[in-house]
């Protein structure tokens, strides 16, 4: 009798194991993502640890002089997006859905767009970019891409995915270009991946990115912003900006790890050149300077109220003066070197 009551208690408890120990198909997702090139943390991993945060670590270092200064142009109020060309600067004004030419001192030479779907026209444009002579204005609220050649004329547009299929609350925000296509990054924790648009068709890159990218002697590199974390309790996901961050290139569909960056900079948008990798910390309010090793080098700039932009994006002209355009404080700050 008594060897009943000791099969039938294990039983129960080997029952009840079995069913504590039953993994949700959320719990399956982290730990397929273990294996890939970005993956998910649980929420307690030691690796989010704030006391890893790189801003509590690195030293404010200004070796290269560069003062800053609000620079204003009639008539943008929300400057979504800026790109330094050889004579002039082009500016997505996602308040008035155009995009602004003006000179080197700010000055308005050509506004081109109006609220609308048509050719030329624009609902939301969010970053701009240039290649082989055209200039991309990510419209997303026609969820395109529209393609202009150097004096801003119409030339074509490119069809972007359904969001409202792939998840109603994707945002995309970034846009690279070169020969292999245009790509977008954005803003979804149901599908974060980066896609390639070309004329073979749309390619999905990486898993679990979330992040911004830039395209630098026809490679493209991109940085996650923040790494998707899974909640045990709540069986759910979420995303830190806490945790580290890598520097890829898209090889075809994948991923590839060239360097790790400061733990939690919550870098949003970045150039890349000779000298290194320059970007904007959420984080750290901040313009920092990376090498391509990684390391920190130097702190450009600190520019109060980067903190509260959610998309604040960054271009850099032949003389070296970094643009900053911010669309929530609706202000553009120019960096440049000190007069000597």
């Amino acid at each position: 009798m008594k060897k009943r009551v000791r099969l039938g208690v294990c039983f129960c408890a080997v029952v009840l194991c079995a069913a504590g120990c039953k993994k949700s198909d959320n719990y399956k997702i982290l730990e397929a993502s273990r294996n890939q090139t970005l993956p998910m943390y649980e929420s307690n991993d030691e690796e989010l640890d704030s006391d890893k945060n790189a801003l509590k670590t690195l030293e404010d270092v200004y070796t290269s002089g560069y003062e800053t200064e609000e620079w204003k142009v009639e008539g943008v109020t929300k400057p979504a997006g800026i790109l330094c060309r050889k004579e002039d600067l082009l500016i997505v004004d996602c308040a008035s859905d155009s995009v602004t030419v003006v000179d080197g001192s700010g000055k308005v030479l050509q506004k081109i767009g109006r609220e609308g779907s048509g050719a030329g026209e624009f609902r939301n444009p969010t970053a701009i970019t240039e290649y082989g002579g055209n200039v991309y204005v990510l419209d997303r609220g026609n969820q395109r891409v529209q393609i202009f050649d150097e004096n801003m004329d119409y030339v074509d547009e490119i069809p972007l995915k359904d969001f409202k299929l792939s998840d109603p609350n994707y945002v995309p925000g970034m846009l690279a270009v070169n020969a292999s296509g245009v790509y977008i990054a954005g803003l979804s924790l149901r599908h974060s991946v980066a896609d390639r648009y070309a004329q073979d068709g749309r390619e999905e890159i990486g898993q679990n990115f979330l992040g911004t990218i830039c395209s630098y002697q026809e490679q493209i590199y991109l940085i996650n912003s923040v790494v998707r974390t899974y909640d045990k309790e709540s069986d759910s996901f979420g995303t830190t900006s806490s945790g580290p961050e890598w520097l890829f290139t898209a090889e075809g569909s994948e991923l590839v790890e060239q360097c790790s960056l400061p733990h939690g900079l919550f870098i949003t948008d970045f150039v890349a050149e000779d000298r290194g990798i320059t970007c904007i910390s959420v984080s750290g309010y901040s313009v920092f300077r990376i090498g391509w090793n990684g390391e920190y080098q130097e702190t450009i700039s600190r520019i109060d109220g980067l903190q509260d932009e959610e998309y604040p994006k960054i271009s850099v002209n032949a003389q070296g003066d970094y643009f900053i355009a911010m669309p929530e404080a609706g202000k553009i700050f120019r960096c440049h070197k000190g007069r000597e």
